[in-house]
């Protein structure tokens, strides 16, 4: 039992967070960061959680307590989420409607959650309704901006009393960085942190934080979630280690043990020791700290980026950058200066397109996109040609900008032909996502199945042909080694005959009872004379005089 315990405890030493890791929750009063130098960022957008530069905005605004039965029948996009009772802003001198004020946080929990899909790449059109996406990022965003901009009341706050803004909670924001996989290469990835904001290279005194350290659900903070725990890996380590130790150590109580089962019971020991020696090992070399001098940087990564909210925010011809809005569909933009004149405004919720003041976003034409139609879509004919022709080489992906993707498919020639076709289908059904928004949908899809059915069929026509002609081959190979096999052996036949019927001087005529047949090339074929029944010449025998007629012709021949 003493190797179980070392051993789980060298299993959650390691298992531990230590220093450098991917995600801290809490930053130093002076940032400072490492840069890893073989990471590759993901996600990483400026501003990195939806909602955080309102955050310092909410917090100074005054709050009232509401119920939920007041406000369910409201909202709208964030119906799901705010099943609590939550707190609205506080009318300053009128009065309004509970209606109007949850509809204008419901609008700008929809407008943060379009316009961070859209700073990440996605089309944030296509998740109008996020509870029913599949994708957990698109739902992790949703919940956060949803906490966001609907706090939750004070406990034992009643209806119409003050209240303070409640952030959202450490583990909201932590779902988020771990749905959508949030890489920045360094330690800037911070739920809970202290920056001061420079203005014109001048620091000032607005400082700017995160989210609530706790793990909600809380008192103190806005939102749900599970508390982490230790990695599924590490559990499953964890039973398969007291497996092994179990059966080890049942195998030797049972009993007497017999000399085999010592051996094996010392053999088992013997390689959990060397198990735990090399646990420690890994743990003594990637644990401890470096002597290198490690290159450090004062400012996230993140916040190198261009600042998604400014790059798609929109200026009136001849007006100020000051006077920048979010969103051209807003109210009092001309027509013509909605969508850069790319497109047309279109109501956000289905529910609300009958409405006068219904949220509306930018539908752009169909080679543009961004939230003000401006950035030019990658073409799908582009695209499914390159997947065509130089898909072995990884030309498609290298097009939509996944350089990486574009490499492993260069170095294993498309999969060996599969991840080709693969990539043939998936580019020519519809468009594809390119490295920020998906490709523009220029192709039709009869070009797309005559071309791809063409293909295909010039290829099977092709590798027809080619077995076809080789089958042909092997064939006429076959045919010709039978008749040098028949010719080898009618040859062998042809040297037993070869002695055909022929005198030989001094030699006794041999007696032939087989009929006469062909002999050979050159053969003379014994043929019957003419001899009117007269016998054929004989030889004279040795020693007697007599005149030699030859072995044929008759014996009468003078």
């Amino acid at each position: 039992m003493a190797r179980i315990h070392v051993f789980l405890a060298v299993l959650l030493l390691c298992a531990a967070p230590c220093g450098g890791s991917k995600v801290q929750l809490r930053a130093s009063v002076a940032e400072s960061f490492t840069q890893n130098a073989i990471c590759r960022q993901n996600n990483c957008v400026n501003p990195l959680f939806p909602g955080l530069l309102d955050l310092g905005k909410l917090d100074t605004i005054a709050w009232q307590c509401t119920n939920h039965s007041t406000v369910s029948d409201y909202i709208n996009f964030c119906g799901e989420i705010v099943n609590y009772a939550p707190a609205l802003p506080s009318p300053n001198a009128t009065s309004r409607a509970v209606k109007d004020i949850v509809k204008e946080q419901d609008d700008a929990a929809a407008t943060m959650f379009y316009y961070h899909l859209s700073g990440l790449g996605y089309e944030a059109k296509e998740f109008r309704d996020p509870g029913a996406s599949g994708d957990a990022c698109v739902k992790s965003i949703w919940r956060m901006v949803c906490f966001t901009y609907f706090p939750k009341a004070q406990a034992g706050c009643s209806a119409g009393q003050p209240t303070s803004y409640l952030r959202p909670c450490r583990n909201s924001c932590e779902s988020y960085v771990a749905a959508c996989s949030v890489e920045c290469c360094d330690e800037s990835v911070q739920c809970v942190f202290q920056h001061t904001v420079s203005e014109g290279g001048m620091p000032t005194e607005m400082v700017q934080t995160g989210y609530t350290d706790v793990l909600g659900p809380a008192a103190v903070c806005t939102g749900a979630g599970h508390r982490s725990g230790l990695p599924i890996g590490m559990l499953l380590s964890i039973f398969a280690a007291h497996a092994v130790f179990a059966g080890a150590t049942s195998r030797g109580e049972e009993g007497r043990p017999s000399s085999t089962t010592s051996r094996r019971v010392s053999s088992s020991l013997c390689s959990s020791n060397v198990l735990i020696a090399l646990v420690m090992v890994f743990c003594a070399l990637f644990l401890q700290g470096c002597d290198v001098d490690v290159p450090h940087h004062n400012l996230g990564n993140w916040r190198l980026k261009p600042d998604y909210l400014v790059a798609f925010e929109f200026v009136a011809p001849g007006q100020p950058a000051s006077s920048a809005i979010l969103n051209s569909c807003s109210e009092g933009v001309a027509q013509s200066l909605q969508c850069s004149g790319r497109g047309y405004c279109k109501a956000w919720s289905e529910t609300e397109r009958i409405s006068s003041n219904a949220l509306s976003f930018c539908e752009c034409d169909r080679d543009w996109t961004d939230p003000e139609c401006r950035t030019r879509r990658k073409s799908q004919v582009t695209t499914f040609l390159l997947a065509l022709f130089g898909g072995f080489f990884g030309l498609d992906y290298f097009y939509l900008g996944w350089p990486w993707w574009g490499a492993a498919k260069l170095c294993t020639l498309g999969g060996c032909g599969f991840w080709w076709v693969l990539d043939i289908v998936r580019t020519g059904s519809g468009p594809v996502y390119a490295f920020d928004y998906r490709v523009a949908n220029d192709l039709p899809h009869w070009v797309y199945v005559l071309s791809t059915v063409t293909l295909f069929g010039l290829i099977g026509f092709a590798v027809a042909i080619e077995s076809y002609l080789s089958f042909r081959k092997r064939k006429r190979e076959d045919v010709m080694k039978l008749q040098e096999s028949e010719e080898s052996r009618h040859l062998g036949k042809m040297d037993e005959m070869l002695d055909g019927p022929r005198y030989r001087a001094g030699v006794p005529s041999p007696t032939f009872n087989e009929p006469m047949r062909f002999s050979g090339y050159g053969a003379t074929l014994p043929s019957p004379l003419p001899n009117a029944g007269v016998p054929y010449a004989v030889p004279s025998r040795p020693g007697q005089a007599g005149r030699f007629a030859g072995p044929y012709g008759p014996s009468r021949i003078s």
